[in-house]
């Protein structure tokens, strides 16, 4: 067993005795399970594209990305109008993957410190970059750099999710998400994971004494 699974099971025997819906919800799912990851530009420009578009739409213009330029920093710096038209990129996020695509030909190491760095470091640093905000951060640290307590208090389908698993009226504000999220300290990315998953699935129901 990795070390990264142990402290993920260690996770989610912590959510279950913190909260008791969470439970259900992690019971109820297959075990989620994510590595650090080390390919830092296509962990970024799958998250830009990922921006305001559902999962579905993301990955199919991530796969066109993916088999026009082999996510080659080189050959992003160079599509052309027809390459953005033909994998289905607004020029917007099209210039945002360009300028990124630059740093790292600059650089190809640009970025391979922040695995080191705190989450506001690395927070701080990405979304000086054109097309990064915070949410986009946020994602980089919760699936590429895989630390444990991120929370995305504006993400859509984490609102959804904790409106349905509370069963609260819309809409919610970011105050009463982090409030919620932080009795799942310093786990809120795991949680988090199942939560979106909960968007896939029905939520349990709760089972009925015998």
């Amino acid at each position: 067993m990795t070390d990264i699974t142990k402290e993920l099971n260690i996770a989610e025997a912590e959510l279950c005795r913190a909260d008791p819906l969470i439970a259900r919800i992690i019971q109820s799912q297959t075990p989620i399970r994510h590595s650090p990851r080390t390919n830092y530009f296509a962990s970024l420009c799958q998250s830009i594209i990922s921006q305001q578009v559902s999962t579905l739409a993301a990955a199919a213009i991530f796969a066109r990305l993916k088999q026009l330029t082999d996510l080659n920093p080189a050959q992003v710096v160079g599509l052309t109008p027809e390459q953005v038209k033909i994998i289905g990129l607004s020029r917007q996020k099209a210039s945002y993957l360009m300028d990124l695509a630059g740093h790292f030909v600059a650089n190809p190491r640009v970025y391979n410190h922040l695995s080191n760095s705190t989450d506001e470091e690395v927070i701080t640093e990405l979304t000086s970059v054109k097309g990064i905000g915070i949410w986009t951060a946020q994602m980089f640290l919760m699936f590429t750099l895989v630390r444990l307590d991120v929370f995305a208090p504006a993400d859509l389908g984490l609102q959804k999710a904790i409106i349905q698993l509370y069963g609260l009226k819309k809409p919610i504000t970011s105050e009463q998400m982090t409030t919620i999220s932080n009795k799942w300290r310093p786990y809120r990315t795991v949680a988090s994971w199942y939560l979106w998953g909960l968007l896939d699935s029905p939520f349990p129901e709760k089972k009925k004494a015998a």
